[in-house]
């Protein structure tokens, strides 16, 4: 019986680090979703420290599940995790009935649960967590090697942090990851189509001039349709919005050959070295053959006189749309002929002679080897974080 109590706090362990480990590794995407829940709750006046509860409470949550699973100081873990859950079983029901536009954020931006979803989550963890805790008194103790995987655990946990705030996720799983397509909303993309509508043996079908029906259909009538309707389940293609200064929409400058573009969702933050090395790699850029385009949010005037070139490319953009094409403030992306290639935070900006090289490289090829890494290297961390709790 024993044993059985133990598979259970281990697959809620499980849950409770994977979920940590998620809002870890993308900090500013956590924050966002921490900001949803306080204004929910109408304790927006706390939006200041949205990353620092977010970062907290993924840590919580993830050291809370290596202590589940390693097995130590059993009554303190049985008592914070069957807290931690409680709360979050009442805070799921109370978005189940009232139904808010916002997604729970259980696993970070990386699942997207429904509130009944959430609930159901969550009255099966407790459910389990009963069943490995309800015989509180004879919880009994780890061997002491297990202290020894827990510690090493969160010291990987502790390193995983600094790693995550300092560059972007290592996979992304935002609605412009590397492989989505933009649209422009200067381009062809969003022109109207008109579609000739014929009839045959009571059937209808929809037509075009540069492929019209033979002659057994007949001719009925004809509409238009506009091509910035976008399908709600085509997750692969998504509007990139910016402007000039003059309030004209610019989309179509990222949709056509190579661009890098340089974002910056609080340009306030960004430090005179990062704008001068930035600056560096505009000019470089543009020498290479890339275009590029900064976009800032708000009117960039406060950079006008720290960084000219960069303010000769301005062009500006809602910050949640620069948040979301890169977590990094003064983040890099590139893209070749409007699909999202690959992203680098200011820190990992490329040298002129890896741009060169990138020109000539096919952009898909570059995309699955460079973007596959940051997702080998979170499998290789988990990997190594379970390898530690369980097997040690």
């Amino acid at each position: 019986m024993k044993g059985f109590n133990r598979i259970c706090a281990v697959i809620v362990g499980i849950v409770f680090f994977v979920s940590g480990v998620l809002k870890l590794m993308d900090p500013l995407g956590t924050s966002l979703i921490v900001e949803e829940y306080l204004n929910f709750l109408h304790i927006g006046f706390l939006r200041a420290g949205s990353k620092l509860i977010g970062i907290c409470l993924g840590m919580l949550e993830a050291v809370t599940g290596a202590a589940l699973i390693t097995g130590v100081w059993r009554k303190l873990t049985a008592t914070v995790s069957g807290i931690l859950l409680g709360i979050f079983t009442i805070i799921t029901l109370i978005l189940l009935i009232a139904n808010p536009n916002m997604d729970c954020g259980c696993f970070g931006q990386a699942l997207e649960l429904t509130h009944t979803q959430s609930f159901i989550k969550n009255l099966v963890l407790l459910l389990l967590w009963y069943l490995a805790f309800h015989r509180f008194k004879k919880l009994g103790e780890p061997q002491r090697i297990k202290y020894v995987g827990f510690t090493l655990a969160v010291i990987a946990l502790c390193l995983f942090t600094m790693y995550s705030l300092l560059s972007i996720p290592l996979q992304d799983f935002t609605a412009m990851k590397p492989g989505t397509e933009i649209l422009g909303a200067a381009d062809d993309n969003f022109d109207d189509i008109t579609a000739y509508i014929y009839e045959k043996n009571g059937h209808e079908g929809a037509f075009t001039e540069d492929c019209p029906p033979d002659s057994s259909w007949t001719f009925v009538r004809t509409e238009s349709y506009n091509r910035s309707i976008i399908d709600e389940d085509d997750q692969e293609t998504v509007s990139l919005s910016f402007s000039n200064a003059a309030g004209e929409y610019m989309d179509s400058l990222a949709t056509t050959g190579p661009v890098m573009i340089i974002s910056a969702y609080k340009p306030e933050k960004l430090k005179q070295k990062t704008l001068d090395k930035l600056s560096t790699y505009a000019v470089d850029a543009q020498e290479v053959g890339y275009t590029v385009l900064f976009l800032c949010a708000g009117d960039g005037q406060n950079l006008a006189a720290s960084a000219p070139v960069l303010m000769a490319n301005f062009y500006s953009a809602d910050p949640r749309t620069l948040m979301t094409l890169n977590r990094a403030n003064g983040g890099i992306t590139y893209l070749r002929d409007g699909q999202i290639v690959s992203k680098w935070s200011p820190r990992k900006a490329e040298t002129k002679d890896a741009l060169e090289w990138l020109m000539t490289v096919e952009p898909t090829e570059f995309m699955l080897n460079y973007n596959s890494k940051g997702k080998i290297h979170l499998q290789a961390f988990l990997l190594y974080s379970f390898a530690v709790m369980i097997l040690l």
